[in-house]
């Protein structure tokens, strides 16, 4: 019995030194150049120009979801796209996002819950006060209401996967369209 206790102990702290030691998951850059710089883009060649990359950076993805709003003009940088993004609750300040980092399903999936306004289910609301986990129910709450397809919550965005589901977050937002 004592082999047993010591051996939970012993399993137990090293679980824990790892977690303390460990450097957590980094979200990968994009490594590739576009052939074009897409700041420059208006909004409907941004799209177009979004379906030839092979993944989406944040910097373009919040750029894409807030063509959701309106014209992006309004807000022409990362900086002012992330601002807005922040005050509309659609990014939390604890990510730490950065423009060249790629973007991930899951926050995609938070972005566009936040702003189609998909109710929020009751694992995402406790997951929200426990600050964990909220990319995860946000993305299984796009997944329920068809916006994106199902896939892991740290899998990388490709153009086309984000131009299906902005098509798809427009038809949520616009049922009256066509």
């Amino acid at each position: 019995m004592d082999r047993l206790a010591n051996l939970k102990t012993v399993v137990g702290v090293i679980g824990l030194c790892g977690l303390i030691v460990s450097p957590g998951c980094a979200t990968p850059l994009r490594t590739f150049q576009p052939a074009q710089d897409p700041a420059g883009l208006p909004d409907a060649t941004f799209l177009h120009y979004l379906a030839t990359v092979p993944v989406v950076t944040l910097d373009e993805g919040t750029r894409a979801i807030l063509t959701l709003k309106s014209s992006t003009r309004h807000w022409p940088t990362f900086e002012d796209r992330l601002d807005e993004l922040l005050r509309l609750g659609a990014i939390r300040p604890e990510w730490n996002v950065q423009p060249k980092q790629v973007l991930d399903k899951g926050t995609l999936a938070y972005m566009l819950r936040t702003t189609c306004r998909l109710p929020k289910s009751p694992n995402e609301a406790l997951a929200s006060l426990l600050r964990a986990g909220q990319r995860r129910y946000a993305l299984k709450s796009c997944i329920d209401a068809g916006i994106i397809p199902y896939g892991l919550t740290y899998e990388p965005v490709t153009g086309g996967e984000m131009l299906a589901a902005l098509a798809a977050a427009d038809g949520y937002l616009n049922p009256e369209r066509p």
